[in-house]
């Protein structure tokens, strides 16, 4: 028979005992001065051996922070966990893969077994939870990159460089986008209803809204306006936070400078989908190669639109409208020159035919 040590916590023992980082992170808290660790993880660990610790859930933070859980609750992030389960592909693939390049920042989301959602802890890094640290832009760096870098974005406009040079006068991401709810007028994706009034972008964007439900992103909530008076009542309340710095009419002309620019990305976005559906059905190209060009595609128009509302040149034009243009090019460059190269084959193959009925009829 083996026997199992069970090793609990004495009177003169603490949970610093065991762990001493965490301790230490907590030492810095200001809730280090009337809070214990028992009284977000409960009494049932107490030792090597013993049982977990209870699971730390925003029902556990609400218990004294409900009206910032409650907000959390109302914005965008509090859905990244359905958001990353809507997406196709992130079923398809490895989940070695989806564990360090998807779960991550889609974890802020994440949906507990008490139905609660949202890991406060991924702004808030534990055991300090500081406010003060989940309210500077560098928090928000982690995840807003790569096909959606609105962190280098901010960083490279002059409100950014401003927090370089002079952090104190500086607009940051909390400033435009609150700390919790965090929507924005036009949505992640940067679609809403209330275009028919101009034809060319409201057939561009219907292509749009197409292709991204069979890629995934459009499937997700809450990453469309529903409706333009929505869009409106969110463009507004943008519009008082810009003229806490600017005048009204400068706030307005450079947020209509965004909307014009995402229609330009949006038409050159219709045009790259045609291409790559005409591409596909001549057989050109196959499935998979084809979502990889929407996807490509996705990525320009993202930095497009956003970096013109972030106010970044370099993700507007280098990243954003120009990338889209060059791969549009590309595309277009790639089919032209797969129907010469089935051309001569064609005209090879008839070629040959010729010579040999030419040689059939003239033989002796």
């Amino acid at each position: 028979m083996v026997f199992i040590s069970v090793q609990t916590v004495t009177a003169e023992e603490s949970c610093e005992t065991c762990h001493q980082e965490t301790a230490n992170d907590f030492s810095q808290s200001t809730k280090a001065e009337f809070l214990e660790c028992t009284d977000c993880h409960g009494t049932e660990h107490n030792g090597p051996g013993t049982n977990e610790p209870t699971e730390v859930t925003p029902k556990t933070c609400a218990t004294c922070h409900e009206e910032k859980v409650n907000e959390f609750s109302e914005g965008k992030h509090a859905l990244g966990w359905e958001a990353m389960e809507g997406v196709p592909t992130y079923n398809q693939m490895p989940e070695a893969v989806t564990d360090k390049g998807c779960v991550p920042c889609h974890s802020i989301g994440y949906i507990w077994e008490d139905e609660s959602k949202g890991r406060c802890d991924t702004c808030h890094t534990r055991h300090t939870f500081s406010a003060e640290e989940a309210s500077k832009p560098e928090a928000c760096g982690t995840c807003h990159a790569g096909d959606h870098p609105h962190y280098d974005m901010w960083a490279n406009s002059k409100h950014g460089m401003l927090y370089t040079m002079e952090s104190d006068r500086a607009p940051t991401c909390i400033t435009c986008h609150d700390s919790h709810n965090v929507i924005t007028a036009w949505g992640f994706l940067g679609l809403r209803p209330g275009d028919q009034d101009d034809p060319e972008w409201y057939n561009a964007r219907q292509k749009i809204i197409t292709t991204l439900e069979s890629m995934g992103p459009a499937l997700a909530p809450n990453v469309m306006r529903e409706s333009y008076e929505e869009w409106e009542t969110l463009r507004e309340d943008m519009i008082d936070r810009c003229t806490e710095c600017h005048s009204e009419s400068y706030a307005r002309r450079e947020l209509e400078k965004g909307d014009d620019l995402l229609r330009e990305a949006d038409i050159a976005m219709a045009h790259l989908i045609d291409l790559a559906n005409l591409m596909y059905k001549i057989r050109v190209i196959d499935d998979k190669t084809r979502f990889t060009i929407y996807r490509e595609g996705t990525a320009h128009r993202f930095s497009a639109y956003m970096g013109g509302f972030h106010n970044s040149p370099k993700y507007a034009w280098d990243e954003g409208y120009l990338a889209l243009a060059q791969t549009l090019i590309g595309e277009r460059d790639a089919a032209i020159q797969h129907v010469f190269n089935s051309a001569g084959i064609v005209l090879g193959i008839i070629g040959i035919v010729l010579i040999s009925f030419y040689w059939y009829k003239n033989r002796t």
